[in-house]
């Protein structure tokens, strides 16, 4: 089986998810984090790919900003090309799901995904729209758009134009449905706002509940700040993907 696994905000982008620790302060980032999710996966057994989005990791020149956030300029700039941050990850993450499935050790029917933080999203969004993804982990990102909204700033890379006008981003999450998914929350992450969360969580009962497969619907809310996981997941995955 196989595994995308997407990383999300920080200086270290995809390098953290394989666990690569000899960067400066990449052990105690991914420490913190528990970010090193895709080494975990392949010391599971799963063929793993973890790409680097745009504007992060070595896909960024944050020096070039001159302080300015890379995700608020990323976004501006593509607007003005006619494009958006999120849907060309999106198309770059779907990129790599082919290139998983092209390998002749992965069993292409096979495939699931996972990713924490601005990851967390980018695994919502990929999973809701590519059906070749069986199984998702969701961890760290169940915020509305209504409530970053209306409450404080967020990055570019997040923004959907007039999204409002026709649901939020449970409306996103909710078309993972029938498929088995985890929404990981830790009980200290400070991105994750009182109420909205819950919010989010009655909106995708109410999907799985329609198509009839509340069953598939898993929230894992662990004791710990804004991190990986994976207590719900990793048996999940196994059990999905491997039985």
């Amino acid at each position: 089986p196989g595994v995308l696994c997407v990383h999300g905000h920080g200086e270290f982008g995809n390098d953290a998810i394989v666990g690569r620790r000899e960067l400066p302060g990449a052990p105690e980032h991914i420490d913190k984090l528990n970010y090193d999710y895709g080494l975990q996966f392949v010391r599971r057994g799963y063929v793993v790919v973890a790409p680097c989005m745009v504007p992060f990791g070595r896909r960024v020149d944050r020096k070039a900003y001159g302080g300015k956030d890379p995700c608020a300029v990323t976004f501006v700039r593509m607007q003005a090309l006619g494009k958006l941050s999120i849907t060309e990850n999106l198309r770059d993450l779907r990129w790599a799901l082919s290139f998983l499935q092209a390998n002749n050790s992965v069993d292409p029917e096979r495939l699931g995904c996972a990713g924490l933080s601005y990851g967390g999203r980018m695994t919502m969004m990929a999973t809701a729209i590519d059906r070749r993804i069986k199984v998702a982990s969701v961890s760290g990102a169940l915020n509305l758009l209504q409530e970053r909204m209306t409450l404080r700033h967020s990055c570019g890379s997040q923004m959907i134009p007039s999204l409002l006008n026709f649901g939020d981003y449970s409306e996103i999450g909710s078309l993972i449905a029938p498929r088995p998914c985890v929404w990981e929350t830790g009980s200290k992450d400070g991105l994750i706002v009182p109420k909205w969360d819950e919010i989010f969580r009655d909106r995708l009962r109410r999907a799985y509940t329609a198509a009839g497969v509340e069953k598939n619907l898993h929230f894992d809310r662990f004791e710990g700040g804004h991190k990986w996981s994976g207590r719900i997941a990793f048996p999940l995955f196994d059990k999905i993907l491997k039985g």
